[in-house]
């Protein structure tokens, strides 16, 4: 595909303040590009550069023409830009708002034409708001005035869509439903490059990223090349870990909102059946190294211990705990300086991780429902639970792990 956006060394100045500096950036006809990057990062300041509202240094080619040889109706029938800003003051009405979209297409003291009307009313039925045509866009919601403009953007017909937060006044419904619309534009060939704040939505729907810090590339390409820990981390600043969600296939992110101390500490888990999740994600906070098992292969237990990258040991299903892994297991609980036993089931399979606690420097037993209840093994397990407790340096409920750790 030909690019239909080339941006060379752009850079962008207010008063003495540079927002934007050496952009390179090349954007191919019928790519979904996301603009993603902490608040200041430039995302709408080039958004106004590429649709020319901002005069930049540097160069910005629409369709291999520099934008300042456009005019201003001209460019307006290649660039559509949705504004983050939505309010109005006027009371015009929802039909009157999305037939401005036509304004490029009208000679002077022209007026709208029965195709213009046309034009307007499929966009507003295809997002939804066609019941909204005689109401004043003052008296919409938030998330009806953002459809109302959007169909106003569509009705402009251009091969460039930009948006800036398009998502920002929407219910989760609609929020899917703007981002299905900018996929199914770009399968016919339009551009569309999108300000976003959600980095999940972003991932989901765009073809590419582009993210931007102080005003700088700071990574660009697909979303999995540029939706790293590493760069989510450095560049807003978080504590990030991204992973691939083992339900729906899509990349997904979790921020530790908790501002760990690195602890020094070793610490090993014994878990199985979702019984661990929650731990591993306590001890990722405190920033402990962590081992975990054994577990058994389709466990819940090993996406978790994936996502906070935690090593773990696992074995086949419905098999007991081989020597091997057992041997591993205990190597693991020796060397930590706490080993947590999880209000895990017990049958027969997993009765080597209850042996492998007996060898525990310091263990803590969660335990949130009675044991008797979760024993599978003809009260064999339940007696080395017991024995495990009486050595135990706590048995707490899971709501007060913090309490040890």
């Amino acid at each position: 595909m030909d690019n239909i956006i080339e941006i060379q060394k752009l850079d962008f100045t207010i008063d003495t303040r540079k927002i934007l500096h050496d952009i390179n950036l090349s954007i191919r006809q019928g790519e979904f590009v996301g603009l993603i990057g902490p608040n200041g990062a430039g995302k709408t300041t080039l958004l106004k550069c590429i649709n020319g509202i901002n005069p930049a240094e540097g160069l910005v080619r629409i369709k291999g023409r520099h934008i300042k040889t456009y005019g201003d109706k001209e460019l307006a029938r290649e660039v559509a830009l949705m504004h983050q800003n939505t309010s109005i003051g006027f009371p015009f009405s929802a039909l009157d708002i999305v037939l401005m979209g036509r304004y490029p297409y009208l000679g002077r003291f022209k007026r709208e034409s029965g195709e213009d009307h046309k034009i307007a009313r499929s966009n507003m039925s295809y997002t939804n708001t066609q019941g909204l045509e005689n109401s004043p866009i003052t008296q919409m919601s938030g998330g009806e005035r953002q459809r109302v403009l959007f169909a106003k953007t569509l009705t402009q017909e251009t091969g460039i869509v930009l948006l800036d937060e398009p998502t920002a006044s929407l219910d989760i419904t609609y929020q899917e439903q703007i981002f299905k619309y900018s996929a199914e534009l770009t399968s016919l060939g339009i551009t569309v490059v999108a300000a976003i704040h959600d980095l999940k939505i972003a991932a989901r729907y765009c073809t590419r990223l582009v993210l931007l810090d102080n005003g700088a590339i700071a990574a660009d390409g697909k979303p999995e090349e540029v939706l790293t820990s590493e760069n989510i981390s450095r560049v807003y600043g978080v504590n990030a870990l991204v992973y691939r969600n083992r339900i729906t296939g899509l990349l997904d992110i979790y921020i530790n909102r908790f501002s760990p101390h690195k602890k020094s500490g070793r610490a090993h888990v014994i878990g199985g059946g979702g019984s661990a999740t929650a731990v591993l994600r306590a001890l990722y906070e405190q920033g402990y190294t962590v081992t975990a098992g054994v577990f058994f292969h389709g466990d819940s237990d090993i996406g978790s211990a994936e996502v906070f990258g935690v090593k773990y040991l696992a074995e086949k299903p419905f098999c007991e705990i081989s020597e091997e892994l057992q041997s591993e297991n205990v190597y693991n609980i020796k060397n930590s300086e706490l080993t947590i036993l999880c209000n895990m089931p017990f049958g027969f399979q997993n009765m080597g991780n209850l042996q492998a606690a007996l060898n525990a420097k310091k263990l803590v037993i969660i335990e949130d429902e009675k044991p008797e209840v979760r024993d599978y093994t003809e009260g064999k397990a339940l007696e080395l639970y017991n024995r495990l407790k009486r050595t135990a340096a706590a048995v707490i409920p899971s709501a007060r792990l913090h309490e040890v750790l």
